[in-house]
């Protein structure tokens, strides 16, 4: 999971990099590093940890969003 946000960020940033300033380009990096950091992806899977709910709620809201044609 890790390699695949990585991977996402650097796609994004070479889209975006022409069309935004540096602190923006910034903020991107630091939201794919935050999200991508192992100790949280382990307990976001981890079924009987307190982030679990959360997981559900990104899924839903990304079906719905892929639904509704929006992504």
């Amino acid at each position: 999971m890790m390699e695949l946000l990585a991977e996402c960020r650097d796609l994004l940033l070479k889209l975006v990099e022409k069309h935004l300033t540096p602190k923006s380009l910034d903020r991107i990096r630091h939201v794919f590093n935050h999200y991508s950091d192992p100790e949280l992806l382990t307990h976001l899977y981890d079924p009987q940890g307190t982030l679990w709910p959360n997981l559900g709620k990104i899924c839903s809201g990304l079906n719905r969003m892929i639904e509704e044609g929006k992504l």
